[in-house]
């Protein structure tokens, strides 16, 4: 037996499968569809490092062409693909599917051979699909995901074309906890990993609840410049210590954007000062960061990669490219630098330079920022753009500066 059509018990064939059956090949591992489009379709390739393969497919029909198999895999690599990746898995077999034929392939129409209900919506939308439009060319219904024909329930339209099922089965129950079981047996953590996953599941929603019990009634003060300014007159002498503090830790945890903080500073204490306050809690939240990622993100992340991505990791090299890239990133208005900083803590990165670019490159968007709020009540929006302009020009100057010589003087070579 040269080929063999895979069928999931899922569906409902309503055509002759014989033109499936007799799709030329062209030498290739498997023929299927993909269900996919955009960043879902994005997501599961970046996921599975799937870069030279143009779509994610369902492995729920399949026609495979097992000599071509059978000739270049054995159970041994299956195995061993199967070990390499096993921390990436979340749909199972599907994803091992892409993993091993998914560059060897050939598509087919899932709107033919793999119809589901997500897919159908597509068609409907994007080519006025309909019932009938199914009725006429459809051959395979893929009754996919929680929902059945044969149990109460179902949530879409193709349950017409499946018979009608007497005494139906419970709807589905606690779908989001079997996933999670599923998910845990799937890539089997171990209890440091479950112990490490579970302190970035509760950093996440550190962030997320600080941001809705505190950041929330914070921007509601910063909406309101001169209510923040009374506001921080409760601090007396000390207002400008505390405003660093609270500058410090919306570095560490996200709970409101960096900007609006910043053009209030502008309005309290002038650009430069404002900017200059900024800027301190600013590195303190950055040292902060990076100490944490440096003592802990390694080990973490050693947790999770391969012993291949591990390996590829510890080649990098400081290099001058990689401090000019940092430069850039952390030059760009609007770019997410403190998320940035999280990342860096992972590479090969000295911490005095790092402060340096970041403090040099940071500079414009800050001083933006605390301008806007000092001129507010003025409306000087042109000395505002000027001094903007300028400040680019001293941050691109400072790169440069630091190129020549703080690279020298921390040992960092040319590539």
């Amino acid at each position: 037996m040269d080929k063999v059509l895979y069928l999931d018990p899922d569906i409902w064939i309503r055509k002759s499968l014989q033109p499936l059956y007799d799709t030329d090949l062209e030498g290739k591992y498997i023929a299927a569809a993909a269900h996919l489009r955009g960043f879902q379709n994005w997501f599961n390739k970046r996921r599975l490092s799937l870069k030279k393969q143009d779509r994610y497919v369902n492995s729920g029909i399949m026609m495979m062409n097992i000599s071509e198999i059978r000739k270049d895999f054995t159970i041994d690599i299956v195995l061993r693909r199967l070990e390499e990746n096993v921390q990436k898995l979340i749909m199972g077999d599907q994803d091992m599917v892409n993993i091993l034929f998914g560059r060897n392939m050939v598509l087919i129409p899932e709107e033919i051979y793999n119809l589901d209900e997500r897919a159908f919506e597509h068609f409907k939308k994007k080519e006025g699909w309909t019932m009938d439009t199914v009725a006429e060319r459809t051959a395979i219904i893929h009754y996919n995901g929680k929902c059945k024909p044969w149990l109460e329930g179902y949530e879409g339209e193709l349950n017409s074309f499946y018979p009608e099922v007497k005494e139906k089965g419970p709807a589905p129950s606690n779908v989001a906890k079997k996933h999670v079981k599923s998910f845990l047996r799937i890539t089997r953590l171990n209890k440091q990993q479950a112990i490490a996953l579970t302190g970035i599941i509760s950093f996440i929603l550190i962030c997320i609840l600080s941001y809705v019990f505190l950041g929330s009634k914070f921007m509601k003060v910063l909406s309101d410049p001169e209510s923040f300014r009374i506001w921080m007159d409760q601090f007396g002498p000390f207002d400008d210590i505390a405003f660093i503090l609270i500058r410090a830790g919306q570095t560490v945890v996200k709970f409101i954007p960096a900007e609006p903080l910043e053009i209030a500073s502008g309005y309290v204490w002038g650009p430069f000062q404002g900017m200059l306050y900024c800027i301190i809690g600013n590195m303190i939240g950055t040292l902060i960061i990076f100490g944490l990622t440096k003592r802990y993100g390694r080990r973490i992340l050693n947790l999770f990669l391969s012993a291949k991505s591990r390996n590829m990791l510890d080649k990098l090299e400081v290099s001058d490219r990689l401090y000019v890239l940092l430069f850039i990133l952390y030059l760009i208005p609007g770019s997410p630098k403190d998320g940035f900083t999280y990342l860096v803590g992972l590479l090969p990165v000295k911490l005095v330079p790092f402060m340096v670019i970041t403090f040099i490159a940071r500079m414009p968007s800050v001083l933006s920022s605390t301008l806007c709020g000092s001129t507010l009540a003025n409306q000087q929006y042109w000395l505002s753009l000027g001094i903007f302009i300028g400040t680019i020009v001293l941050a691109i100057i400072g790169g440069l500066i630091y190129k020549f010589v703080v690279k020298k003087r921390y040992g960092l070579n040319e590539e």
